[in-house]
Protein backbone atom coordinates (compact mmCIF):
# COMPACT_ATOMS: atom_id res chain seq x y z
CA UNK A 1 0.00 0.00 0.00
CA UNK A 2 2.70 1.77 0.58
CA UNK A 3 4.33 1.86 -2.43
CA UNK A 4 1.16 2.16 -4.58
CA UNK A 5 0.72 5.64 -2.39
CA UNK A 6 4.82 6.69 -3.20
CA UNK A 7 3.96 5.62 -7.16
CA UNK A 8 1.36 7.74 -7.11
CA UNK A 9 2.85 10.88 -5.69
CA UNK A 10 5.89 10.11 -8.19
CA UNK A 11 3.42 9.68 -11.55
CA UNK A 12 1.46 13.23 -9.98
CA UNK A 13 4.60 15.24 -9.98
CA UNK A 14 5.67 14.18 -13.24
CA UNK A 15 2.30 15.13 -14.55
CA UNK A 16 2.14 18.56 -13.02
CA UNK A 17 5.91 19.18 -14.52
CA UNK A 18 4.53 17.71 -17.93
CA UNK A 19 1.27 20.54 -17.37
CA UNK A 20 3.67 23.42 -16.75
CA UNK A 21 7.22 22.59 -18.92
CA UNK A 22 5.62 20.99 -21.99
CA UNK A 23 3.49 20.91 -24.90
CA UNK A 24 1.39 23.68 -26.47
CA UNK A 25 -1.22 23.91 -23.26
CA UNK A 26 1.16 23.75 -20.61
CA UNK A 27 0.44 26.07 -17.97
CA UNK A 28 2.78 28.87 -16.94
CA UNK A 29 3.63 29.93 -13.05
CA UNK A 30 1.85 33.29 -13.18
CA UNK A 31 3.39 36.33 -11.00
CA UNK A 32 0.32 38.82 -9.96
CA UNK A 33 0.93 42.18 -11.77
CA UNK A 34 -0.65 45.29 -10.48
CA UNK A 35 -1.69 48.04 -13.27
CA UNK A 36 -2.78 51.45 -12.73
CA UNK A 37 -6.52 51.92 -13.57
CA UNK A 38 -8.51 55.08 -13.47
CA UNK A 39 -11.32 52.58 -12.52
CA UNK A 40 -12.82 49.11 -12.91
CA UNK A 41 -10.08 46.27 -13.55
CA UNK A 42 -9.00 47.87 -17.32
CA UNK A 43 -9.94 51.31 -17.57
CA UNK A 44 -7.96 54.33 -18.27
CA UNK A 45 -9.45 57.79 -19.21
CA UNK A 46 -7.35 59.98 -21.20
CA UNK A 47 -7.74 63.74 -21.44
CA UNK A 48 -7.64 65.11 -25.16
CA UNK A 49 -3.32 66.36 -25.84
CA UNK A 50 -2.37 65.68 -22.48
CA UNK A 51 -0.09 63.19 -21.02
CA UNK A 52 -1.21 59.60 -20.30
CA UNK A 53 0.91 57.19 -17.90
CA UNK A 54 0.40 53.69 -18.22
CA UNK A 55 2.33 51.34 -15.18
CA UNK A 56 2.53 47.94 -14.33
CA UNK A 57 4.58 46.85 -11.18
CA UNK A 58 5.08 42.94 -9.84
CA UNK A 59 3.04 42.97 -6.62
CA UNK A 60 5.49 40.25 -5.25
CA UNK A 61 9.42 40.60 -6.25
CA UNK A 62 11.90 38.91 -4.88
CA UNK A 63 15.55 40.27 -5.29
CA UNK A 64 16.94 37.32 -7.36
CA UNK A 65 14.34 37.86 -10.13
CA UNK A 66 15.17 39.96 -13.45
CA UNK A 67 12.33 40.85 -15.11
CA UNK A 68 11.83 41.91 -19.00
CA UNK A 69 8.44 44.08 -20.12
CA UNK A 70 7.21 44.38 -23.14
CA UNK A 71 4.15 46.94 -24.58
CA UNK A 72 1.85 46.35 -27.35
CA UNK A 73 -1.12 48.04 -28.46
CA UNK A 74 -3.53 45.73 -29.95
CA UNK A 75 -1.50 43.25 -30.91
CA UNK A 76 1.04 45.29 -32.27
CA UNK A 77 4.76 45.39 -30.12
CA UNK A 78 5.37 49.02 -29.03
CA UNK A 79 9.20 49.86 -29.98
CA UNK A 80 10.20 53.10 -29.34
CA UNK A 81 12.95 52.85 -32.47
CA UNK A 82 10.19 52.83 -35.21
CA UNK A 83 7.34 54.81 -33.08
CA UNK A 84 7.95 58.56 -32.37
CA UNK A 85 9.99 58.94 -29.38
CA UNK A 86 8.43 62.31 -28.59
CA UNK A 87 4.61 61.25 -28.97
CA UNK A 88 5.27 57.63 -27.38
CA UNK A 89 8.35 56.52 -25.15
CA UNK A 90 8.95 52.99 -23.07
CA UNK A 91 10.77 52.79 -19.89
CA UNK A 92 11.12 49.47 -18.90
CA UNK A 93 7.25 49.12 -16.86
CA UNK A 94 5.97 52.47 -17.57
CA UNK A 95 4.94 53.31 -21.28
CA UNK A 96 4.03 57.07 -21.58
CA UNK A 97 1.74 58.94 -24.68
CA UNK A 98 2.58 62.85 -24.71
CA UNK A 99 -0.26 65.09 -26.42
CA UNK A 100 -3.05 61.71 -26.33
CA UNK A 101 -5.35 62.47 -29.47
CA UNK A 102 -8.13 59.83 -30.86
CA UNK A 103 -5.67 57.50 -32.54
CA UNK A 104 -4.09 56.76 -29.72
CA UNK A 105 -6.67 54.88 -27.89
CA UNK A 106 -7.41 51.50 -27.87
CA UNK A 107 -6.48 48.19 -25.70
CA UNK A 108 -2.73 48.30 -24.34
CA UNK A 109 -0.76 45.46 -22.64
CA UNK A 110 2.01 45.11 -20.61
CA UNK A 111 3.66 41.72 -20.15
CA UNK A 112 6.40 40.49 -18.22
CA UNK A 113 8.74 38.40 -19.01
CA UNK A 114 11.67 36.51 -17.49
CA UNK A 115 15.23 37.37 -18.79
CA UNK A 116 16.82 34.18 -18.79
CA UNK A 117 13.62 32.41 -20.18
CA UNK A 118 11.15 33.91 -23.14
CA UNK A 119 7.87 32.34 -20.92
CA UNK A 120 5.15 34.81 -20.49
CA UNK A 121 5.13 35.59 -16.63
CA UNK A 122 1.77 37.51 -16.60
CA UNK A 123 0.12 40.44 -18.70
CA UNK A 124 -2.03 43.14 -17.58
CA UNK A 125 -4.35 44.87 -20.27
CA UNK A 126 -5.79 48.59 -20.28
CA UNK A 127 -9.07 49.94 -22.15
CA UNK A 128 -7.49 53.83 -22.37
CA UNK A 129 -10.76 55.88 -23.29
CA UNK A 130 -10.74 59.28 -24.39
CA UNK A 131 -12.48 61.61 -22.37
CA UNK A 132 -14.76 63.90 -24.18
CA UNK A 133 -13.26 67.21 -25.27
CA UNK A 134 -15.81 70.11 -27.15
CA UNK A 135 -14.88 73.43 -28.13
CA UNK A 136 -16.68 75.88 -29.73
CA UNK A 137 -15.98 79.49 -31.27
CA UNK A 138 -15.56 82.36 -28.80
CA UNK A 139 -17.99 84.69 -30.71
CA UNK A 140 -20.07 84.48 -33.68
CA UNK A 141 -21.85 87.19 -35.90
CA UNK A 142 -24.90 86.74 -38.05
CA UNK A 143 -27.71 88.77 -39.65
CA UNK A 144 -31.34 89.08 -38.19
CA UNK A 145 -33.20 86.34 -40.28
CA UNK A 146 -30.31 84.56 -41.64
CA UNK A 147 -30.09 80.55 -41.25
CA UNK A 148 -26.71 79.81 -39.45
CA UNK A 149 -24.94 76.44 -38.30
CA UNK A 150 -22.96 76.47 -34.69
CA UNK A 151 -20.51 73.56 -35.02
CA UNK A 152 -19.19 71.78 -31.71
CA UNK A 153 -15.49 70.62 -32.45
CA UNK A 154 -15.88 67.17 -30.50
CA UNK A 155 -13.18 64.59 -29.68
CA UNK A 156 -13.24 61.29 -27.71
CA UNK A 157 -13.54 57.75 -27.95
CA UNK A 158 -15.83 56.43 -27.83
CA UNK A 159 -17.56 59.06 -29.59
CA UNK A 160 -19.85 61.03 -26.96
CA UNK A 161 -23.32 62.04 -26.93
CA UNK A 162 -23.67 65.57 -27.90
CA UNK A 163 -26.47 68.04 -26.22
CA UNK A 164 -26.89 72.22 -26.69
CA UNK A 165 -27.39 74.70 -23.98
CA UNK A 166 -28.35 78.55 -24.60
CA UNK A 167 -27.30 80.60 -21.35
CA UNK A 168 -29.25 78.01 -18.54
CA UNK A 169 -31.62 76.41 -20.86
CA UNK A 170 -31.27 72.91 -22.35
CA UNK A 171 -31.84 73.32 -26.48
CA UNK A 172 -34.46 71.49 -27.77
CA UNK A 173 -35.35 70.56 -31.30
CA UNK A 174 -38.60 73.06 -32.73
CA UNK A 175 -39.87 75.17 -35.12
CA UNK A 176 -36.30 76.54 -36.46
CA UNK A 177 -33.78 74.54 -34.39
CA UNK A 178 -32.71 71.06 -35.29
CA UNK A 179 -29.47 69.99 -35.36
CA UNK A 180 -26.90 67.60 -37.84
CA UNK A 181 -24.10 65.27 -37.74
CA UNK A 182 -20.48 66.81 -38.71
CA UNK A 183 -18.06 65.39 -41.26
CA UNK A 184 -16.76 62.75 -38.89
CA UNK A 185 -20.52 61.34 -38.23
CA UNK A 186 -20.80 62.71 -35.00
CA UNK A 187 -24.61 63.27 -34.10
CA UNK A 188 -26.00 66.29 -33.08
CA UNK A 189 -22.54 68.15 -33.88
CA UNK A 190 -24.42 70.85 -35.81
CA UNK A 191 -26.69 73.18 -34.30
CA UNK A 192 -28.80 75.02 -37.15
CA UNK A 193 -31.13 77.89 -36.56
CA UNK A 194 -33.38 79.00 -39.38
CA UNK A 195 -34.06 82.01 -39.33
CA UNK A 196 -31.85 83.16 -36.04
CA UNK A 197 -33.83 86.23 -34.54
CA UNK A 198 -32.63 89.01 -31.93
CA UNK A 199 -33.84 86.55 -29.18
CA UNK A 200 -31.11 84.28 -30.01
CA UNK A 201 -28.16 86.45 -29.36
CA UNK A 202 -26.35 85.44 -25.68
CA UNK A 203 -24.04 82.56 -25.04
CA UNK A 204 -24.32 78.80 -26.38
CA UNK A 205 -22.45 75.25 -24.76
CA UNK A 206 -22.52 71.97 -26.32
CA UNK A 207 -22.14 69.26 -23.85
CA UNK A 208 -20.30 65.43 -24.42
CA UNK A 209 -20.61 62.53 -22.55
CA UNK A 210 -20.31 58.70 -22.87
CA UNK A 211 -20.07 55.65 -20.76
CA UNK A 212 -16.50 56.28 -19.51
CA UNK A 213 -16.99 59.76 -18.16
CA UNK A 214 -18.89 59.83 -14.35
CA UNK A 215 -20.23 63.52 -15.45
CA UNK A 216 -20.74 65.50 -18.88
CA UNK A 217 -18.11 67.66 -20.14
CA UNK A 218 -19.53 71.44 -21.33
CA UNK A 219 -17.50 73.30 -23.80
CA UNK A 220 -16.60 77.14 -22.93
CA UNK A 221 -19.00 79.45 -24.14
CA UNK A 222 -19.44 81.22 -27.64
CA UNK A 223 -21.52 84.35 -27.47
CA UNK A 224 -23.53 84.98 -30.33
CA UNK A 225 -24.24 88.28 -31.74
CA UNK A 226 -27.20 89.29 -34.38
CA UNK A 227 -27.06 92.10 -35.95
CA UNK A 228 -29.92 93.66 -37.86
CA UNK A 229 -29.43 93.85 -42.01
CA UNK A 230 -30.18 97.03 -42.24
CA UNK A 231 -26.89 97.60 -40.02
CA UNK A 232 -24.68 97.18 -42.84
CA UNK A 233 -26.85 99.56 -44.94
CA UNK A 234 -27.03 102.48 -42.72
CA UNK A 235 -23.29 103.40 -42.59
CA UNK A 236 -23.61 103.03 -46.75
CA UNK A 237 -26.42 105.68 -46.21
CA UNK A 238 -24.59 107.82 -44.42
CA UNK A 239 -21.48 107.62 -46.53
CA UNK A 240 -23.93 108.73 -49.47
CA UNK A 241 -25.43 111.78 -47.44
CA UNK A 242 -21.67 112.78 -46.81
CA UNK A 243 -20.55 112.80 -50.34
CA UNK A 244 -24.06 114.40 -51.44
CA UNK A 245 -23.78 117.25 -48.88
CA UNK A 246 -20.21 118.11 -49.91
CA UNK A 247 -21.64 118.33 -53.37
CA UNK A 248 -24.00 120.86 -52.45
CA UNK A 249 -21.37 122.67 -50.74
CA UNK A 250 -18.94 122.64 -53.53
CA UNK A 251 -21.98 123.58 -55.72
CA UNK A 252 -23.04 126.07 -53.49
CA UNK A 253 -19.85 127.91 -53.19
CA UNK A 254 -18.76 127.60 -57.11
CA UNK A 255 -21.81 128.92 -57.98
CA UNK A 256 -21.34 132.18 -55.81
CA UNK A 257 -17.66 132.87 -56.53
CA UNK A 258 -18.65 132.60 -60.41
CA UNK A 259 -21.66 135.14 -59.61
CA UNK A 260 -19.02 137.23 -57.96
CA UNK A 261 -16.64 137.40 -60.60
CA UNK A 262 -18.83 138.08 -62.96
CA UNK A 263 -19.68 141.10 -61.02
CA UNK A 264 -16.57 142.02 -60.75
CA UNK A 265 -15.88 142.26 -64.54
CA UNK A 266 -18.59 143.65 -65.63
CA UNK A 267 -17.96 146.68 -63.22
CA UNK A 268 -14.45 147.26 -64.20
CA UNK A 269 -15.59 147.27 -68.41
CA UNK A 270 -18.65 149.97 -67.97
CA UNK A 271 -16.56 152.63 -67.54
CA UNK A 272 -14.30 152.64 -70.49
CA UNK A 273 -17.56 151.38 -72.77
CA UNK A 274 -19.36 154.97 -71.67
CA UNK A 275 -16.09 157.06 -73.06
CA UNK A 276 -16.59 154.86 -76.00
CA UNK A 277 -19.83 155.46 -76.77
CA UNK A 278 -18.90 159.04 -76.41
CA UNK A 279 -15.63 159.59 -77.99
CA UNK A 280 -17.55 158.03 -81.11
CA UNK A 281 -20.76 160.79 -80.70
CA UNK A 282 -17.86 163.39 -81.22
CA UNK A 283 -16.43 162.52 -84.31
CA UNK A 284 -20.11 162.23 -85.82
CA UNK A 285 -20.54 165.93 -84.56
CA UNK A 286 -17.78 167.01 -86.48
CA UNK A 287 -18.49 165.72 -89.46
Amino acid sequence: MTCWNSLNVILYSVVICALLDFGPSRVLAQVNIKANYDYGDKFKVAEYKMKVVLNCNVAESTQDQKYLWKWFKEEDSINTDSDDPHHVSVSDNTLTINRFVENDAGKYSCKLYNQNNPKELGQKSFQVVLKPYLKLPKTATFLDGDKIEIECNVFGVPKPEISWKFENNTILTGDNVYFMPNKRNITNAILVLDPITMKNRGNFYCIGKNDFVWEPVMSGPSYVRIKDKMAAFWPFLGICAEVIILCLIIFVYENKRFKSEFEESDTDQGPETNNAIEGGGDVRHRK
